[in-house]
């Protein structure tokens, strides 16, 4: 049954995606202003990410929502494994990704991170940083969850890379909370997740996506905890440096590791 129901996920979710395509296109079309359309787009991608997660049977249980509910809208920092994590976390949260320019600039996925109404970060490059960290700053000061990845990159699985200092500015300059959250993967078609069936959720590196989506879809189902972990409320002179180090101990210190 799992191979037989392998094809008809994997074009189920190029058909979702295709239907994302044309009705965020519509809505970018009628809706102009545009941090309320980002707004709008966020809470349309929360709705099919739970789809997307239904139809690769990705089950997501969350521990800590209540640290988010206290607050308004914070700047949210985390593990990356996967572009799972995406649909694991805004299907919890409607929320604004910061992505890089160079997924942008990807053909297919760039029009998809674009709809969804994402904000980009040069990450080849400092030189426009100044504008970026001004771009989230505004997005936080009028009301949205943004998220980002501060590893600037996704992992087997085996570590939490170091955080990258740049983004976490924008919290400071917003006078926002930064709200650290952690990813972890447990089972992979009913087996802990290891060293051998791992990349069967975790898509780091020069891996595939259309590869690595059809092997994802006959997993039979995977499993993962989203842990939301408590704010951190920086200081106007705050440091950008010891905020990215407090919270990467704090992602740290609830990651379980792949096991080998």
């Amino acid at each position: 049954m799992r191979k037989m129901m392998q094809p008809v996920r994997v074009v189920a979710v190029f058909l979702m995606i295709a239907s994302y395509l044309i009705f965020m296109g519509l809505v970018r079309m009628l809706y102009w202003p545009r941090w309320p359309r980002t707004r709008l787009s966020n809470r349309i991608l929360t709705s099919y990410c739970r789809f997307a997660l239904w139809l690769l049977s990705v089950r997501v249980r969350v521990v800590g929502m209540e640290n988010a509910l206290i607050h308004k809208n914070a700047l949210y920092v985390g593990n990356h494994v996967s572009y799972v994590d995406v649909l694991a976390f805004a299907s919890q949260r409607e929320v604004c990704f910061v992505t890089s320019v160079e997924v942008k600039e990807t053909p297919g996925l760039g029009q998809i991170v674009q709809m969804a109404g994402c904000l980009f970060v040069e990450r080849r490059s400092k030189k426009n940083i100044v504008k970026e960290v001004e771009d989230i700053t505004e997005g936080l000061k009028y009301g949205l969850n943004v998220a980002i990845f501060p590893e600037a990159t996704s992992s087997n699985g085996e570590q939490v890379l170091r955080f990258k200092r740049p983004l976490y500015t924008s919290a400071i300059q917003a006078e926002r909370p930064i709200i650290s959250f952690c990813l972890n993967y447990h089972t992979v078609g009913g087996q802990p997740i290891n060293m051998a069936n791992r990349d069967s959720i975790f898509w780091y590196g020069e891996m595939d996506f259309v590869t690595h989506l059809w092997r994802l879809a006959g997993t039979g189902g995977v499993d993962v905890d989203l842990h939301i972990l408590p704010a951190v409320i920086p200081e106007k002179d705050a440091d950008s440096a010891k905020l990215a180090e407090l919270t990467h101990s704090l992602v740290e210190s609830v990651f379980q590791p792949v096991r080998h």
